[in-house]
């Protein structure tokens, strides 16, 4: 995506990520997993807000639609911790699977379309 401050936000999701899939794979204590997963969930939750602020103040017209592809996470981010609430350990791997892959996905074309927005959007600004 190239914008530094959010660049950093989705490493820090996928590194909460492998955080519990190395806690499931370790066979850590439920309470220690449903921890990681609050802390994912919250990691995720600050930066769609962070994400959101940055589109509506850029006036970004794909926002709608980015901001769908934010509540096709969310779900899946649900199903996950229901997964871990039911201590259904299969199924955990699955979610993680399938939120991982939303990521790599979103961050590769969602967030590189909204990054090259906002660096023009910041450019026409600057230049103003």
């Amino acid at each position: 995506m190239f914008l530094p401050e959010l660049d950093d936000e989705h490493q820090a999701l996928f590194r909460a990520m492998q955080e519990l899939r190395h806690a499931v794979v370790a066979g850590e204590s439920p309470r220690h997993i449903t921890l990681l997963m609050e802390t994912l969930s919250g990691e995720f939750a600050r930066h769609f807000v962070h994400e959101e602020r940055l589109m509506r103040e850029a006036r970004y017209t794909a926002f709608d639609w980015h901001k769908r592809q934010h509540g096709t996470a969310e779900a899946k981010l649900a199903t996950l911790g229901n997964c871990i609430r039911q201590g259904e350990y299969a199924r955990i791997f699955e979610s993680l699977e399938s939120l991982a892959s939303w990521l790599r996905d979103h961050t590769t074309t969602a967030d590189r379309m909204l990054g090259s927005h906002l660096r023009n959007y910041g450019r026409v600004r600057d230049a103003s």
